[in-house]
């Protein structure tokens, strides 16, 4: 109904009259002439602002620049710590670390005994020795980056370099050390080769014959040799070499003078001698040479003693020199961040006091003036508001002639000053006057609408996209509402019922732009529920300063033929609604009849197994009597073609009567299910026993699924009282379904039909298969008719609607349904044990 207030052009003037115009009006005041502005200001606002601001910005910009230069001193004094003093001490502490190490392994590589542990001491040294190289050639790149040139850094460097230079003899020192010991280790070997080999010759000599003399000199030259080598002093050993000798020429001559065999072999004796005790390589030899060379070694060994401590002292005074200065530097390092942070912090306290002198400053020229004129401000307009709210509810006219002046302002608004808020003040004063008399003017020409509207028996409403502005008290009695509730509405097209919506906007847009719409009767809704037909007028009129619509309402209710318009509807609906019901039924009627058909081709096929099993039967009986009936013709029969003629016969007869009694069964079965089925006559009939029958009718369905298992859980005394046709119609289509749907022909499965009594003389009857279940999805379709997942394979989708709509209607019961994918179906359903006639 909202935008049926859209309807007809606008007319200038609307909703007002002719009369006075704003600043005419009788007993009003002139209009008040807005100040001139003030001449300029040598010390303005935005002088005093900027003046402070700047102060303030130059106070921050000053500590962010102290802050950002102690922040780049303190990196680099860290950086240099790190980067180059600590490496430079570490560096001195381990070069001191491994010279220990290397005044440690001195004597031992000295008093080596054996090459391999000669070789180990050595290789030990060498690599301590390069270590320290390395160690030292690192402290000259770590001072080379440093760059510092003063003279403790000169000092440093020369020391390194002594180090360094001491370091290269050292390692001379201990290569020659290493062969003097090498060469007493080798000279050592042979010593002790000889020695063995005068053992050797000792024993040979024990087993000569008896020499006399001569035999006395070799033992006591054997016994003298070995003590001569275990003497530590080279000239005594060189005598006992040169004496060694001359015994050898005394026992060449004694040898001479000796018989030819005994002479023989005191010469072969003494050759070997020779060679053992003073030849070269011999036991003298050998011994002197490491005498020697063990000498040469010591030398060495105190000369290498010498350079370690020579760069001991060296290393000793570059760590102390390096600790030193780094200890310096890092009480520079703690000096200069306490002068820095004493700087910072007299900074940030000046800052916080100017903070404090500008927020005062500007307190007292800005914010309290300001906050003056605000205060009176907001009196003012609180002023106002009251006396608008006085006019609107006394209903009186607003300051004319007679009437009292405008409302006086409790707060002065402050013009004291001279600067741009002076200004400001005396700008606020002309416009708040301004407004009053604007406010008066308004209020006349309210005054003149009311008086026009209120009075009018036709529902009046403006609004402005369907917000509603104004509304008579015509319009909100036609609504069964006060003006109040009509103006609290949302939307005016709350009221209009949807289909007709659209139209209303296209009319508002249309009268909007100026056009014109003709009048419409519409159907309008009232809150409380109600409806009634209303016919409109809409016109564009200028309602508070923009554009609006005004309407003209009338309630037109009576004239409408709502009611033969209804019962028109009404029959029509009837219609459907009957050819929908036959339809149903028709449909169902088909489904019941194609499982009836479905029915009686499976039992026709089981059926005709036995009856032919009965005719082969009958003619063999047949053939066994013609037979017997020649012999005894003939003369010719004996007792055992009797005999054999009788148990023959006996197993023919045998077997036509069982597949007789079991065509029988089928008959009796299908004719039972098949008549409950094609009607609908009402009897009592027990539960167990019928079920037993419906499923030997449906066994021909499922007797090829060797997998399948039926499994029946029902007391065999429960009895019913109702409709069996139904029941068999529901079960069939239960089986079936879950056959169809559920079940694989391939697999195992399971279907288990179960029936109990409840309380209230009720019977529950489940269906359940442990096949592949529902989807959710699916689930809450499945008894809707023709909603079938199958609709490419035959389903028609009237099944289960069959079974719902039997189970709510014929038994007066109800079902339900539980599946989850995978794990099976249950269906459930609870009727009276007894049911009540159709």
């Amino acid at each position: 109904m909202a935008s049926s207030i859209a309807e007809s052009p606008p007319r200038s003037g609307a909703l007002t009259r002719p009369g006075p115009q704003p600043g005419t009006l009788p007993g009003a005041r002139p209009s008040p002439q807005f100040p001139p502005p003030n001449r300029p200001r040598r010390f303005g606002i935005a002088v005093r602002i900027t003046l402070g601001l700047s102060v303030m910005a130059l106070l921050v910009v000053l500590i962010g620049v102290v802050s950002m230069s102690s922040f780049r001193l303190f990196r680099a004094e860290v950086t240099a710590l790190s980067t180059t003093t600590l490496p430079e001490v570490i560096a001195s502490a381990d070069l001191h670390g491994s010279l220990q190490k290397l005044v440690a392994q001195l004597p031992q590589l000295a008093a080596a005994t054996s090459t391999p542990q000669r070789r180990s001491i050595y290789d030990g040294l060498v690599t301590e020795l390069d270590s320290m190289q390395l160690l030292v050639a690192r402290m000259r790149g770590l001072m080379k980056e440093s760059g510092n040139e003063d003279g403790e850094r000169d000092g440093n460097v020369r020391l390194l370099e002594q180090t360094r230079s001491t370091l290269l003899i050292l390692a001379a020192t201990v290569a020659d050390l290493n062969a003097e010991v090498t060469r007493q280790i080798d000279y050592g070997d042979r010593q002790a080769e000889a020695a063995r080999g005068l053992s050797r010759l000792a024993a040979s000599i024990e087993s000569m014959p008896d020499t006399g003399a001569w035999a006395v000199r070799i033992g006591a030259l054997m016994a003298r040799a070995a003590g001569a080598t275990q003497l530590d002093h080279l000239s005594r050993l060189k005598g006992e070499a040169r004496a060694a000798e001359r015994t050898l020429a005394d026992l060449a001559r004694l040898s001479a003078d000796a018989p030819d065999t005994t002479g023989q072999m005191m010469s072969t004796v003494q050759e070997e001698l020779f060679s053992l005790l003073v030849a070269p390589g011999g036991l003298f030899h050998s011994a002197i040479d490491r005498l020697q060379a063990r000498n040469r070694a010591q030398a060495l060994t105190g000369q290498a003693r010498v350079l370690v401590e020579t760069v001991e002292r060296s290393t000793r005074t570059l760590y102390d020199s390096i600790r030193d200065q780094s200890a310096q530097r890092t009480d520079a390092l703690a000096e200069l961040i306490a002068e820095r942070s004493r700087t910072v912090m007299m900074l940030a306290g000046a800052s916080i006091i100017l903070a404090i002198c500008v927020y005062f400053i500007f307190r007292h020229f800005l914010s309290s003036r300001l906050v003056a004129m605000n205060r009176a401000v907001l009196a003012r307009l609180s002023a106002s508001q009251e006396d608008a709210g006085r006019q609107r509810s006394d209903g009186a006219a607003p300051a004319g002639p007679g009437t009292k002046g405008p409302v006086p302002m409790p707060v002065p608004v402050p013009v004291d000053g001279d600067d741009e808020i002076t200004d400001i003040g005396g700008s606020i004063r002309f416009f708040i006057d301004e407004i009053d008399r604007r406010q008066r003017a308004l209020a006349e020409n309210e005054r003149r609408f009311r008086d026009l509207v209120e009075g009018s028996i036709q529902g009046i409403i403006i609004h402005r996209d369907f917000h509603p502005l104004y509304a008579n008290d015509s319009f909100a009695a036609m609504l069964g509402l006060t003006v109040a509730e009509v103006m609290a509405l949302p939307s005016l097209l709350s009221l209009v019922p949807v289909d007709e919506r659209n139209g209303l906007i296209d009319n508002y847009d249309r009268l909007l732009d100026g056009g014109s719409t003709p009048r419409r009767r519409i159907r309008a809704c009232r809150p409380d529920g109600g409806s009634l037909w209303v016919e409109l007028t809409g016109r564009r009129v200028d309602w508070m300063d923009g554009p609006a619509i005004q309407a003209v309402v009338v309630d037109v209710t009576r004239e409408v033929e709502a009611e033969n318009a209804l019962r028109q509807s009404r029959d029509a609906a009837e219609r459907a609604l009957c050819e929908l019901k036959a339809t149903q039924a028709s449909l169902i009627q088909a489904e019941k009849m194609a499982s009836l058909g479905q029915l009686v081709a499976g039992v026709a096929h089981e059926v005709n197994t036995p009856i032919g099993i009965t005719i082969t039967g009958a003619s063999q009986l047949q053939a066994l009597i013609e037979e017997l009936s020649q012999r005894h013709a003939a003369g010719a029969l004996k007792k055992s073609d009797f005999q054999r003629f009788l148990s023959d016969g006996v197993e023919m007869a045998n077997l036509i009567l069982s597949n007789s009694t079991r065509a029988a069964n089928l008959v009796q079965s299908f004719k039972l299910v098949a008549v409950d089925q094609s009607s609908d006559e009402r009897r009592a009939f027990l539960l167990r026993d019928y079920i037993d029958e419906l499923l030997r009718s449906l066994h021909p369905t499922y007797k090829t699924r060797a997998a399948l298992t039926i499994a029946v859980d029902c007391p065999a005394d429960l009895e019913l009282d109702g409709y069996p046709g139904a029941l068999s119609q529901i079960l069939t289509n239960l089986i079936m379904n879950a056959l169809i749907h559920a079940l694989d022909p391939e697999q195992p499965g399971r279907i288990a039909i179960s029936a109990r009594p409840c309380a209230g003389d009720m019977v529950e009857l489940s269906v359940a298969d442990d096949g592949n279940g529902i989807a959710a999805e699916v689930l809450p379709k499945i008894f809707d008719p023709f909603f079938t997942t199958r609709r490419g394979s035959g389903g028609s989708g009237l099944g289960l609607h069959i079974v719902y709509n039997l189970v709510t209607g014929r038994l007066h019961g109800t079902i339900g349904v539980e599946s989850h994918p995978g794990q099976g179906t249950r269906f459930t359903l609870h009727f009276p044990r007894v049911i009540d006639a159709a």
